[in-house]
């Protein structure tokens, strides 16, 4: 970067203090910074300032960021004006606010927290982007003046035309894509997305994906699409073969013909081979291999052009983010599902699933309970040792759960020290022996000070309740397991208590 002439960049953001930070970093990357705290106040300094590169957040006073973001691109649309990247900053997960930034012409988003290494990569790409595209127009310009002074062409100046043309298009092809799989946030459509796109766009008749297990130290095939020859579901690949070695070290797509002396020694490689496979690209991630996409034959006996391999490497940088993206965005959705103290699932998780089930129930009959538990005697845990000890006791008693019920089954904190456990595919019987089981093992444990306890025993009381017809909701069946729970802690608490009707009428 020229630190004669720093770029300037142009900060749309109403928060005072994530203004201040975000001036203070990127000045300290040596960049020219101008602020706003309004849309109408970015607006007016962006037509003052003609900065490089904008960031701006989607929630402002008076107009928004989604709104600004649209009247910068409509100025941008005449084509002759300056490229100018928007990057979207905003505290929301929420794919249609995403969806909307880059149908309104923003290039790129950034999640609130984030880490300022990613929020510099971003900015950085945009930079590149932006420098693509003035490349570009001024080479469109050239080529106007060039067809204005110039009445006839020769066959080279033609075939040179047509070069270029081919490349501008696959460039514009690049960004098309680019701002597709960047708005894709669910792993699998993104892989199965992506594939298709390589498919269609290198005109190959098939492509799979094999994706890193760091835990098996291998890479397994994780989805394909075509005609592919042979069967490729069991293909491995271990982290140690030489075609993975050989990619450590070129990082770059390969045609399969050109590396197959420097690595003949790889099993996996002759599989490969003899599944026609015609050219791999590396997926890296934070330097290291992410997976290998992997094209069969072209349907057209054509040799790659240097551009297309090029196309392809960019294609795959586009794709490791656009993983990285996806997952981080899988994070933050878990966390939105996870109860922060106890790791179990929360209540609003809960009650999503249990709406499921009881549709899934709906389908196929196979029966459904639902248990609700209370710790007995909680409040002398937070009266007489404080909250902290409670909240120890939550933990172990939610690990207990875990421990005890089925791999399918969901446990979640209710709320409180109250838990709830749904049990898919079990009827009134089953669900009993398994809350028997809980209780016995809760009563059984040992935890940290549970000497203030009644009987120097920590204890739960459970109300069971099974879906009884194909007409019963969820607010129906938790009110059942309610009652049943009220039953048991009327009749002593320790208890295990199953809903039955003269339940409602007392």
């Amino acid at each position: 970067m020229n630190k004669e002439t720093p770029l300037k960049v142009l900060i749309i953001e109403d928060h005072k203090d994530m203004l201040q930070v975000l001036r203070k970093y990127l000045e300290d990357q040596n960049f020219d910074i101008t602020t706003a705290e309004t849309g109408e106040e970015g607006l007016e300094l962006f037509n003052r300032e003609q900065p490089d590169l904008i960031l701006v957040d989607i929630m402002l006073p008076g107009i928004s960021g989604l709104d600004v973001i649209q009247k910068i691109k409509e100025r941008d649309d005449d084509g002759e004006t300056t490229y100018i990247p928007i990057i979207v900053i905003t505290a929301k997960n929420d794919i249609q606010d995403i969806v909307t930034g880059f149908n309104n012409g923003a290039d790129d988003y950034i999640i609130k927290p984030f880490h300022f290494e990613e929020l510099s990569a971003r900015i950085k790409s945009a930079i590149r982007i932006k420098r693509l595209n003035e490349m570009l127009l001024r080479q469109s310009h050239h080529l106007e003046s060039a067809n204005r002074e110039i009445s006839g062409l020769n066959e080279t100046l033609i075939t040179k035309n047509k070069e270029l043309r081919k490349n501008i298009y696959g460039l514009h092809s690049l960004f098309e894509i680019s701002m597709e799989l960047s708005s894709i946030l669910e792993y699998n459509e993104l892989i199965a997305r992506t594939i298709y796109t390589m498919i269609g766009q290198y005109s190959v008749k098939a492509a799979f994906y094999m994706q890193a297990d760091q835990k098996m130290n291998q890479l397994r095939v994780y989805d394909r699409r075509g005609d592919i020859a042979g069967s490729i579901e069991e293909l491995k690949i271990d982290a140690e073969d030489s075609l993975i070695a050989y990619f450590r070290i070129h990082p770059a797509p390969s045609l399969v013909a050109d590396i197959k002396k420097e690595i003949n020694t790889s099993a996996a490689f002759r599989e490969l081979e003899n599944h026609n496979i015609t050219l791999i690209t590396p997926v890296m991630l934070k330097g290291r291999i992410e997976g290998l996409f992997c094209f069969g034959e072209r349907v057209k006996a054509n040799p790659y052009e240097e551009r297309e391999l090029q196309q392809v490497a960019i294609l795959a940088n586009i794709i490791s983010i656009a993983i990285n993206n996806a997952r981080l965005y899988k994070e933050v959705e878990q966390l939105s599902y996870t109860d922060g103290m106890t790791d179990l699932h929360n209540y609003r998780y809960f009650r999503m699933r249990l709406n499921e089930e009881i549709m899934r129930d709906k389908r196929t009959r196979s029966g459904l309970s639902l248990l609700i538990l209370d710790v007995d005697y909680f409040k002398n845990f937070n009266d007489t040792l404080g909250h902290q000890a409670g909240d120890r006791v939550l933990k172990q008693l939610s690990h207990i759960l875990k421990e005890t019920v089925r791999e399918n089954d969901i446990v979640a904190r209710y709320g409180g020290e109250e838990f709830a456990v749904i049990l898919p595919s079990v009827d009134k019987k089953g669900a009993m022996i398994l809350a028997e089981r809980l209780r016995v093992n809760i009563e059984q444990a040992k935890f940290d000070g549970e000497e203030v306890q009644p009987g120097k025993r920590v204890t739960v009381s459970i109300g069971e309740a099974s879906l009884l017809d194909s007409e019963m909701e969820a607010d129906t069946l938790i009110k059942h397991a309610d009652l049943a729970l009220y039953a048991a802690k009327e009749s002593g608490r320790n208890k295990v208590v199953a809903f039955s009707p003269d339940l409602i009428e007392e």
